[in-house]
């Protein structure tokens, strides 16, 4: 079983697309697809849409429409009348929401109308417990990805059951021991989050909000690396999308470049693929408390050190 995993990417989500394009070209058809934040978007863009290359190239034309004010709208005031105002967010969910509606046909509603399997990941701000969506065919696919999508900060909670879940990758960017439990034995990681490595100095307010959320989601991708490489017995491609890190994560005019730059360079790891040998999942503990309308809550089996 052969499944596609996309790592939260902010702006960095057509990095994701371009790589995409070169696992098609190789002939690598997955049998579900694993998404978390804009990875999630991307994903079930994906699930929606189908495995081919028509589908990749309506997601770049949905990349290359986004702008700042899209995702970030508003000005300066107005941050400031939502700060002054106890709003729970720098900015409304509105242009993130827009996003979504525009990536998905109209027809494709829940998660069992896609015709490729897809999970995404979401997190309640309030207890720190992750939850999984796709399971439930009939779970709508939009307040999900809305959820998983959904930074603290930048963009409010959505309210679920009492919940107000947020963006997956606070514990879960990369998502790939879900995979491995999902029974998956090949894994694709499509990596476009940071990795732990050290950045550019933080000089202005956004530059601090950045920072921060990366170094978070850093720690969520290095937990369930750290779990591939202390099993043995699955093939895990980690495809790291480097590149455009000096962007500011509100800057979106450089879709085109990243869509050619994810094509290169998960061409060149395929040319000479490496994976990591990754092994038999521990069974994962049974949920507890309450439980979200089409989300299984999820305890990721991470080794103990």
């Amino acid at each position: 079983m052969i499944a596609v995993v996309l790592s939260g990417a902010g702006n960095r989500g057509p990095l994701q697309v371009g790589a995409l394009r070169a696992l098609m070209e190789e002939g690598i058809e997955p049998d579900f697809v694993v998404g978390t934040s804009a990875g999630a978007i991307n994903a079930a863009f994906l699930g929606a849409r189908g495995w081919n290359l028509t589908t990749l190239d309506a997601m770049a034309a949905v990349w290359a429409s986004v702008t700042t004010q899209t995702i970030y709208p508003g000005s300066w005031l107005q941050k400031v009348w939502r700060v002054a105002s106890n709003a729970n967010s720098l900015y409304s969910s509105a242009g993130l929401a827009g996003m979504i509606a525009q990536g998905l046909p109209p027809n494709v509603v829940t998660f069992g109308e896609m015709p490729l399997p897809v999970f995404v990941t979401a997190v309640d701000l309030l207890s720190a417990r992750l939850f999984v969506f796709g399971e439930d065919s009939a779970t709508p696919i939009a307040p999900a990805l809305l959820a998983s999508a959904s930074v603290p900060v930048i963009h409010p909670p959505v309210a679920m059951a009492g919940l107000q879940l947020v963006d997956g990758g606070v514990l879960a960017n990369v998502a790939a021991s879900f995979a491995m439990d999902r029974g998956a034995r090949e894994i694709y990681v499509l990596n476009a989050g940071s990795a732990g490595g050290a950045g550019d100095t933080a000089d202005s307010l956004w530059d601090v909000v950045g920072t921060t959320l990366s170094t978070l989601l850093s720690q969520a991708i290095l937990r369930d690396l750290d779990r591939a490489r202390a099993e043995t017995t699955v093939d895990l491609h980690h495809i790291q999308l480097t590149g455009f890190r000096e962007l500011s994560f509100r800057d979106f005019s450089q879709s085109a470049a990243m869509l050619d730059a994810g094509y290169e360079i998960a061409k060149t790891y395929l040319g000479n693929p490496a994976p990591q040998i990754v092994g038999p999942q521990t069974p994962p503990q049974h949920a507890i408390g309450d439980v979200v309308p089409g989300g299984r809550e999820y305890y990721p089996p991470y080794p103990v050190r």
